[in-house]
């Protein structure tokens, strides 16, 4: 059995924020190891500009990213290298309030990963490929059929994170993500093995603030995400849901 590296995507001061997480995972017996990303509430530190694009975004996305968009998909984006400079085979990666399912620890040994450039434990609006389910372990795994959105829990090889560091250099797309998973040969998990955490009522998270106030009115993504061009046209008509029921993320 293999033991994959887990990093867990957290931010200076959000001690308390991970602590569930953490007590999952070592209730799991799993080692995880907390990252600390790039801190957009109080805006993007202006070291960061150079490893950004901020045109392409708004030319890819029809609407301007906030900050903190760039500073979630640059905190991806220093696992996706970390993967690569350090060669490691994959790694497991968490956002810091992602609740885990009781097989994820079945999971987080799993040798076959290797051989996933990625795999999504958590997803929302996911459609995949017709018949294209194989065993996963005790698990089952589907070929995605165009890019769903989501980016809290996946597994991602090193090869898979060759191609996602290209894709963010510079970043010009949210963390979820930033190329059409469809071409990436992603697959996802069904039944999911991930959720995370509901806001607390009557509150909005600071990512979801500043992006709400730019995508009021703004058209839906379409280019680089594979929803464009007859194949994908074809593959929208034929996909089948994953991981929900009908109406539902």
């Amino acid at each position: 059995m293999a033991d994959w590296p887990v990093f867990v995507l957290t931010l200076p001061g959000d001690e308390a924020r991970r602590a569930p997480l953490m007590t999952q995972l070592a209730a799991m017996e799993l080692v995880a190891e907390p990252v600390l990303g790039v801190d957009g509430r109080q805006g993007l530190p202006p070291e960061y500009e150079p490893e950004i694009d901020r045109a392409a975004a708004r030319a890819r996305m029809g609407r301007s990213m906030t900050d903190g968009e760039f500073a979630c998909a640059l905190s991806h984006r220093a696992i996706y290298r970390r993967i690569v400079e350090d060669g490691l085979p994959g790694a497991i990666v968490l956002e810091d309030d992602t609740i885990l399912s009781p097989g994820f620890s079945a999971l987080a040994k799993e040798p076959s990963l290797l051989h996933l450039r990625l795999l999504l434990i958590d997803y929302a609006y996911g459609r995949a490929i017709p018949f294209s389910g194989r065993r996963l372990g005790v698990m089952r795994r589907y070929r995605l059929a165009y890019s769903c959105t989501m980016a809290n829990a996946y597994f991602v090889n090193a090869e898979g994170a060759l191609l996602l560091l290209r894709a963010t250099s510079p970043v010009s797309a949210c963390a979820d993500w930033p190329c059409c998973l469809f071409g990436l040969k992603a697959w996802a998990l069904a039944p999911r093995l991930a959720t995370h955490q509901p806001p607390e009522p009557g509150r909005v998270s600071h990512l979801d603030a500043q992006r709400n106030e730019l995508t009021a009115g703004a058209p839906p993504v379409r280019d680089g995400f594979g929803l464009s061009g007859l194949g994908a046209s074809i593959r929208r008509r034929v996909s089948v849901r994953i991981g929900r029921p009908k109406g539902q993320r």
